[in-house]
């Protein structure tokens, strides 16, 4: 892994594997017993768009799409006792094959008190997208740029110099050029198609919200196949339910993302658990009647040994009217801007490319299990990415989704 995107990617692929193996096994194991605790349920998903630079914009991690021809989600809960539960999530897309999403335990104290051990392969317990990245409860297709959209900076690779990091601007989602031919993808804020190994508590208590925990990579990266560095990334949320269908919240997070084949590359008396993805959010939701209204904000700062600090704020705001026959309009406005640093003649230039993304589509609920979507997507660049193409892309598509 700490070669290249590649060997990263190899590693990935074998660990995955042998989590799917493990999680099935331990899934499977009780059901001589006790079949009937023992759930599996899934979600089909059929896209009609087409193939371009927008389409591009929307790869995720594993080289999948939202937006490709189809996907499948499957699912696995097994009730081992009252008290133990145990979590299995699977994908299947043709252009990743099939990964490992999700595989954790589940460990509950006290049936009398919401609250929650976790600890596996588990979801990020920051913000509050993860529930909607289904695609029956996403409104639209498209994930915000803060959970998907890939930076410039790696997390394999030293930043030779704030020149090389320059001219790879807007190169993110097809791969990083630092030193003259094409790697991996970056860093996104948060790789939601991604989680992480660790341990986490997650409960409430009106009208607090709270989650804590360790994971042994970073949002921007996780580390699932190996330990990258001996550093562990400290993670949560707190929130807040002051009134029925209000949220507010912060999340945060906090831990080194280099791997430690690099300490031979860093100034003298270095380490690379001195350089951290610094994280903070916020969230907000309103729900109310036939409205939804939801708005998350980010805050991240990567810490690098060559160029200083590599700043980022992203934002989005989705709203969704739903009618009462079943159909519904949604839209997200959505945005990341990044900061500026000084190229070799002194002037200041973002350190990659700024972009804002507007998704809005009008959706149909053919059954409880069935729903239709219709989308257009448009991402506009403030510059030209440096991999050319021109600065506005747009697509439609369309979108059955169907749980099972």
């Amino acid at each position: 892994m700490e070669t290249g995107s590649d060997d990263a990617m190899d590693l990935r692929s074998l660990k995955d594997r042998a989590v799917a193996l493990l999680a099935t096994l331990a899934l499977m194991a009780p059901a001589m017993t006790r079949a009937s605790d023992i759930k599996a349920r899934g979600l089909l998903e059929v896209v009609a768009a087409p193939q371009g630079d927008a389409f591009v914009g929307n790869v995720l991690t594993r080289d999948d799409c939202p937006f490709d021809a189809y996907g499948a989600r499957l699912f696995g809960d097994a009730q081992v006792d009252p008290r133990l539960q145990l979590a299995l999530q699977v994908v299947l897309r043709d252009a990743s094959s099939i990964y490992v999403d999700g595989a954790y335990a589940i460990f509950t104290p006290s049936l009398t008190r919401d609250l929650h051990v976790q600890a596996g392969k588990i979801p990020w317990p920051i913000g509050t997208w993860a529930p909607r990245t289904y695609s029956n409860h996403n409104p639209l297709i498209g994930s915000p740029l803060m959970y998907q959209y890939h930076s410039t900076l790696l997390w394999y690779e030293v930043v030779p110099s704030a020149d090389a990091l320059l001219a790879t601007s807007g190169s993110g989602q097809i791969g990083v050029n630092y030193f003259g031919y094409p790697e991996g993808r970056g860093m996104p804020l948060v790789d939601d198609s991604y989680w992480d190994v660790g341990v986490t508590a997650v409960g409430s208590s009106r009208p607090l919200e709270y989650a804590l925990g360790v994971t042994t990579g970073t949002p921007g990266w996780g580390s699932t196949s190996q330990e990258e560095n001996s550093g562990k990334t400290v993670l949560g949320r707190v929130g807040l339910m002051p009134a029925a269908g209000v949220r507010i919240g912060v999340s945060g997070a906090y831990g080194p993302y280099l791997v430690h084949s690099l300490n031979s590359q860093l100034p003298a008396g270095h380490q690379v658990e001195d350089y951290h993805q610094r994280l903070a959010l916020v969230d907000a939701e309103w729900v109310t009647g036939h409205i939804e209204a939801r708005a998350e904000g980010a805050y991240n700062v990567w810490e690098t040994p060559t160029v200083g600090d590599l700043p980022v704020q992203s934002g989005y705001v989705e709203l969704k009217y739903a009618f009462t026959f079943g159909g519904y309009l949604a839209a997200r406005c959505d945005g990341m801007w990044f900061g500026r640093i000084a190229d070799s003649s002194g002037a200041l230039h973002p350190w990659d490319a700024n972009l804002t993304r507007l998704e809005t589509g009008a959706g149909y609920r053919f059954s409880r299990a069935a729903q239709g979507k219709v989308v257009y997507q448009l991402t506009s660049y403030d510059q030209a990415p440096s991999t050319g193409g021109p600065r506005d892309r747009s697509l439609v598509a369309a979108q059955l989704s169907i749980a099972f």
